[in-house]
């Protein structure tokens, strides 16, 4: 049996955020699962650390440290002693709410703050907001619970990118919200991220000869596991697609995942490493007079099977 597949059988269950399994089960810790799931759990009871500590065996440390790391990590939110789990963007909706023209006016007259903000936003985008674009900044403002230097941000970073639709600016607004940006140091480096990722996406498109399209998304996640999972180079990514290209005339990203994989494995990091590889692989089976192959050869004809050639 190569994997599981799980069954609820009808038995009753208690809910636990997707994003628990999606984005912090490689980061968390035993304690701190336990802890959000005791939370879960006993949803509206008051409960006391030692209470946790001791349904969860671990110590009161622990707990005390499990609730900073969910609450840091945005999945929850504190409110005096209250604990409530953060709802996500797509939770709640694809859209932000509207907001009727004499909310926004009597949100501009009595917040400097908010009067601030339309006017600068006016100022990066060098045209009027309408109410419609108004409505999108004060549902940031409002409803996001954003603040005015982390939405100006959010119009920095899609301007400098060449998008200045409001409907887009809503959407990178929902994502970082999602993501937990809830402040300027932590937009700053999701923005650094962001860029670092554009340019290393542009950079593989480019050697791969795509110029006339735009990347698919399973395209991006290839090269997100190549330089993120694997921690590949760009030399590392070259050469495997080189090598792609001797072996089957054509680009395949499954292929390439394929090589680099098989890499990350043996502990590849450089073209050294591969040619050593390739040296020790040889010398090894230059033994007794038998025909040796090489890593590579060996290599590629894994490939080629598992390709379907």
């Amino acid at each position: 049996m190569s994997g599981f597949i799980f069954n609820s059988n009808q038995i009753p269950m208690m809910q636990v955020p997707r994003a628990v399994a999606d984005r912090f089960l490689s980061q968390a810790t035993g304690a701190q699962i336990k802890v959000l799931l005791c939370l879960i759990r006993f949803e509206d009871m008051a409960l006391g650390i030692e209470d946790i500590a001791k349904q969860c065996s671990v110590g009161s440390a622990d707990v005390k440290d499990a609730v900073d790391f969910w609450v840091k990590s945005g999945l929850l939110i504190r409110r005096g002693a209250s604990l409530i789990l953060k709802q996500t963007a797509s939770e709640q909706a694809q859209t932000l709410p509207r907001y009727n023209p004499e909310s926004i006016l009597e949100q501009k007259t009595n917040d400097e703050s908010f009067a601030y903000l339309l006017d600068e936003i006016q100022r990066i985008l060098g045209k009027s907001v309408n109410h419609n674009d108004a409505s999108v900044v004060f549902a940031m403002y409002d409803h996001l619970g954003f603040s005015a230097d982390l939405i100006l941000q959010i119009i920095n970073y899609c301007v400098k990118g060449g998008k200045t639709n409001f409907r887009y600016i809503e959407k990178v607004a929902l994502d970082w919200y999602d993501r937990g940006i809830d402040s300027f140091d932590k937009a700053e480096a999701l923005i650094k991220a962001l860029e670092k990722r554009a340019r290393v996406e542009s950079a593989v498109s480019t050697y791969f000869g795509i110029d006339n399209r735009a990347l698919s998304k399973k395209e991006k996640e290839y090269i997100e596991n190549w330089t993120g999972t694997f921690g590949m180079s760009l030399e590392m990514i070259k050469e495997s697609y080189e090598r792609c290209i001797d072996s089957k005339g054509k680009l395949s990203f499954a292929y390439i995942n394929g090589i680099l994989s098989d890499w990350f494995k043996k502990g590849y990091k450089t073209l050294s490493d591969i040619e050593n590889g390739n040296k020790a692989k040889k010398d090894a089976g230059s033994v007794g007079g038998m025909k040796s192959y090489s890593s590579s050869e060996i290599e590629e004809e894994i490939l080629k099977r598992l390709a379907g050639d």
